[in-house]
């Protein structure tokens, strides 16, 4: 069977054959990026509502990891501001869910707007992935069952 070449593992191509590689890989992450901007201000127009959010328990400092419910679509933020999101996460204990009014990106960085009855919070992720259905990892937790706000925020 023929190995399977990777981004790791290419240092048995020629200079030429590792750009063309490393061009293609960029490409793919730009669509991949795009098609995740199109779906996640989809859900944005249509009025769709966080319901649930599961941070975990994380030693980065000012930003962790964070997942959120939208509408049954299940939304992993990497590196989100601490900050900001116990504000998301009083606001989902008090009113159950919270209007995502927008999505878009800031050089690098995600930008997820939300609605509050005060004042927009806008909340700066480094990374972004919407997930299929509820998989869970290690340290995760089970998958939140109706309203549910943080979990070591």
């Amino acid at each position: 069977m023929e190995p399977t070449t990777t981004l790791d593992s290419l240092d048995g191509l020629s200079r030429s054959e590792r750009r063309r590689w490393r061009s293609a890989a960029r490409r793919v992450a730009r669509e991949h990026e795009a098609e995740q901007l199109a779906a996640l201000r989809g859900l944005a127009a249509t009025g769709s509502h966080v319901t649930g959010m599961v941070a975990a328990d994380s030693s980065y400092g000012l930003g962790g990891p964070v997942e959120m419910i939208i509408d049954g679509r299940r939304l992993r933020a990497w590196r989100a501001y601490r900050p900001a999101i116990s504000v998301l996460k009083d606001a989902l204990t008090s009113i159950t869910s919270v209007p995502l009014a927008g999505v878009t990106r800031y050089g690098p960085y995600w930008v997820l707007t939300f609605k509050l009855a005060a004042e927009p919070l806008v909340v700066l992720v480094d990374r972004l992935t919407l997930l299929p259905d509820w998989g869970g990892q290690p340290g995760w937790g089970s998958a939140p069952i109706g309203p549910f706000a943080g979990i070591a925020v």
